[in-house]
């Protein structure tokens, strides 16, 4: 299924909705990707269903999209663009796509481990408080 990235037109609609964003003012660290490459790989991961791991690699990496992802859902900025751009003409289907949610891929479970908020410890001792003997 081909994927169309955002026209200029598109663009315009939604881009006033990104004027908010921080902007790096410092010349350290990576720089931050601009909010129309992550829209259009959001729009590819909606209209795909597929999960970030799976984004080609014409876009953002998937830790980025998905934290913008998430980030623009919390704060209504998604749902503004799903509701402009379709009011422009584009169809936007959020069925394949879980009702705006992106998937994550699985994690790997191990045998044997104890698994804590994605810390895996094989002996809980370090991490429990010491216990007083009378």
């Amino acid at each position: 299924m081909a994927v169309e990235d955002l026209t200029d037109d598109e663009w315009a609609l939604i881009e006033q909705l990104f004027y908010e964003e921080p902007t790096q003012s410092a010349p350290r660290g990576r720089r931050r990707i601009e909010a129309r490459a992550v829209v259009n790989a959001v729009l590819w991961l909606l209209s795909t269903g597929k999960s970030c791991n799976a984004l080609p690699g014409r876009y953002p990496s998937s830790p980025t999209c998905r934290r913008r992802f998430d980030q623009w859902r919390a704060d209504g900025t998604l749902a503004e663009v799903i509701k402009l751009l379709g009011e422009s003409g584009r169809d936007i289907s959020l069925d394949r796509a879980g009702a705006m949610t992106l998937k994550r891929p699985a994690q790997p479970q191990r045998p044997g481990q104890n698994h804590t908020r994605g810390a895996f410890w094989a002996n809980p001792a370090p991490w429990r408080a010491p216990v007083k003997t009378p």
